[in-house]
């Protein structure tokens, strides 16, 4: 990713168009927290607005979620990997 997030700083999440009589946003502690949650409602009307006024759009919030499950993701390792060594 070409551009860099304070992982650490708050970050507001909301979803245009909201549903009927929804909050119109919510404020998570950290950009980890807001990417988080976005996944718990309309994934495609996600939104999210960084402390450093930061948009970053559903396409956006769906690229840092895999970008950050790919670097927790263990690479994968070979059962009998050792064998190869003798």
């Amino acid at each position: 990713m070409a551009r860099g997030y304070d992982w650490n700083a708050p970050a507001k999440l909301f979803f245009w168009p909201a549903p009927e009589g929804a909050e119109e946003d919510d404020l998570y502690p950290t950009l980890h927290d807001a990417l988080a949650a976005a996944a718990d409602g309309e994934v495609d009307a996600a939104w999210i607005v960084t402390e450093a006024g930061d948009i970053l759009s559903p396409r956006l919030i769906a690229s840092l979620r895999e970008e950050a499950r790919s670097r927790r993701a263990p690479a994968p390792r070979s059962f009998f990997g050792w064998a190869r060594a003798a």
